[in-house]
């Protein structure tokens, strides 16, 4: 996983110095996110958020046209709820994807890209309400692994050469649980669907 991890971080950067149309831009959007557990069930739907600043780099050059690498450095709030209890999952996170644009038009363009993504838990909360009175518990560190990484994938749409509009999906493969006796002996994993929208300058 490391090498893997170092390879995309030595492609990114060559294509950093190599690209002659190098873009960035600012992206935010909503996370429909929830955690699925080895035993088969699920939890219920955590709408959070997602914002950060987005990097591109053309590789018509290197590869053909149309091929591009990108990269998001996002806060991205993810987590689940079950009836009477959710959990808010803050996340400092790191999206890299290798894609391909399809042009329709001057203004018009599809793209599709797929890649791994790595973050770091930032802040948690465990919040359960019982006969009106909330408790509030810390997650990572004690009973969640900060540490996540897994695969994510996007299609979307391009206007004007500016305004990007995408939905896409995130695959943890870290088991979240460090300790917890609620799902003691299974795994449990992040999933997240998303949708988003960028200003590329």
């Amino acid at each position: 996983m490391k090498k893997f991890l170092l390879a995309i971080v030595a492609v990114v950067a060559t294509c950093s110095l190599s690209a002659q149309d190098l873009r960035w831009g600012v992206t935010g959007g909503f996370n429909f996110a929830y955690e699925h557990l080895s035993a088969g069930n699920s939890s219920d739907c955590y709408l959070g958020l997602n914002v950060g600043a987005k990097v591109e780099w053309d590789l018509a050059d290197e590869i053909a046209d149309g091929f591009y690498v990108d990269g998001r450095a996002l806060y991205s709030l993810k987590g689940a709820q079950w009836k009477g209890w959710h959990e808010n999952l803050g996340y400092i996170e790191l999206p890299f994807n290798f894609g391909y644009r399809f042009t329709l038009s001057d203004n018009v363009s599809l793209f599709a890209g797929l890649g791994p993504y790595v973050a770091i838990g930032v802040n948690s909360s465990s919040v359960v309400k019982t006969d009106n009175v909330k408790t509030k518990t810390k997650l990572f560190g004690d009973f969640y692994k900060r540490f996540d990484w897994g695969l994510n994938y996007n299609v979307g749409v391009e206007l004007k050469k500016d305004w990007q509009v995408f939905l896409g999906f995130e695959h943890g493969f870290v088991d979240m649980v460090k300790s917890d006796p609620i799902v003691d002996n299974t795994t449990m994993h992040a999933l997240n669907l998303y949708i988003g929208a960028a200003y590329m300058f």
